[in-house]
């Protein structure tokens, strides 16, 4: 069984955030390994190949699990497609609050200067319906954890209650309904790599439940 667990952090996560996953994972065995990235000052194609690099070098440890959260999982979709990017690829994974279609957030602020300079290509890329549909799902067993939490987060100002959202992402834009297994949570975009039940539930996960 897969005893290492390699995290994908979103658009502006750093592993000193990650206290409570890391500890959660660690009491259970894993040896985990955290990857974040600057989007503001990276390009994606630098981003991919340290990705790719991470992934190859735990996988030659052994087996390996893989939780991309939102940017995070894009990411790693985008690495999981390129032919030999990471051999062998994870053994399952979790896309936690991760779009598998363009965000409605994204498009309405992706010509504003502050997001730009934030999000950079990820930003840019995240906004396109074309960019987004040419991803493939993951070439392996996959589970969608996803947020709905909308009294928080910038996307709560333009879509309210109207639709099922964590504040960033929309159930929609998550695609459940594409998954083997997925599992919505009452919490917040920010919150839910810290929330118990998500961790809960993606461990139940990679055990194979």
């Amino acid at each position: 069984m897969a005893k290492q667990l390699v995290f994908i952090d979103g658009v502006g996560g750093k592993r000193y955030m990650r206290g409570k996953l890391i500890r959660y994972f660690e009491q259970r065995g894993y040896s985990v390994h955290c990857f974040d990235y600057s989007a503001s000052s990276q390009s994606l194609p630098d981003m991919k190949a340290q990705l790719s690099a991470v992934l190859k070098e735990v996988a030659a440890c052994g087996e390996y699990h893989a939780m991309g959260y939102s940017f995070g999982g894009v990411l790693l979709r985008l690495v999981l497609q390129e032919p030999g990017a990471a051999a062998p690829p994870p053994r399952r994974i979790v896309l936690l609050a991760s779009p598998l279609a363009s965000m409605r957030l994204a498009s309405r602020l992706k010509n504003w200067r502050i997001y730009k300079a934030m999000t950079g290509e990820c930003g840019q890329l995240v906004a396109s319906a074309d960019e987004m549909a040419k991803i493939p799902f993951p070439p392996v067993p996959t589970a969608c954890i996803y947020g709905i939490w909308p009294w928080l987060g910038a996307l709560g100002i333009f879509a309210g209650f109207r639709l099922p959202h964590d504040g960033m992402v929309t159930k929609e834009e998550a695609a459940p309904e594409k998954f083997q297994f997925a599992a919505p949570i009452s919490a917040s975009h920010a919150f839910i790599p810290a929330h118990p039940s998500a961790l809960a539930v993606a461990h139940g996960w990679f055990n194979g439940s």
